[in-house]
């Protein structure tokens, strides 16, 4: 898992060399895993050995994922909008709305005997979706994140790079025409 790792922190703009990042994690996935890779200041939030599964939701006014890993770590996103699915590809803005909620939270367990952990609300940014198939989703995340419950505006921010992989995931689509929202490879 660790080469995995390494791989993707490899920087290219090449998007073959992406792609191939890309289908590396996808392959050592199994059916209904996820890699969530996120880095903060450049430095891994998740450990490397990190699995996580869960459940998305996709609705004519909005998409919700929440995903958990072995070790209680968590990632949830959720935005909305008239026909979100339509662009190609699809990207939503990051906010952080009335200081409390925002439309990606991450967090971990730091202490696990006293219940302790460490959670970030995304504040600005951009979610990206590269690819968006019923067997594989990458989704990448740029932007800037508070810790909480300092989050305001005068709060420090960290710098957030993500990329999120995803094997055959477990999903509802509720009201929308899966063929319409669904691209790439």
């Amino acid at each position: 898992m660790l080469s995995i790792v390494g791989i993707f922190n490899s920087c290219s703009s090449n998007n073959k060399e992406e792609d191939k990042q890309y289908q590396t994690i996808y392959q050592s996935l199994k059916d209904g895993q996820s890699k969530f890779i996120f880095k903060m200041d450049g430095n891994d939030f998740y450990k490397t050995e990190s699995i996580f599964t869960g459940h998305l939701e996709m609705l004519e006014g909005s998409f919700t994922m929440s995903y958990f890993d072995q070790f209680d770590s968590n990632v949830m996103i959720h935005f909305g909008g008239q026909k979100w699915y339509e662009g190609r590809p699809i990207k939503a803005t990051i906010k952080l709305d009335n200081g409390y909620s925002s439309n990606v939270m991450f967090g971990r367990i730091t202490n696990k005997a006293e219940k302790l952990g460490a959670g970030y609300l995304m504040s600005e940014g951009l979610i990206t979706f590269k690819i968006f198939t019923k067997e594989k989703f990458v989704i990448v995340i740029v932007g800037k994140a508070k810790k909480y419950p300092k989050v305001e505006v005068s709060d420090p921010s960290y710098e957030v790079k993500a990329t999120i992989v995803c094997k055959n995931p477990k999903f509802d689509v509720v009201d929308i025409d899966g063929k319409k929202s669904f691209y790439g490879q």
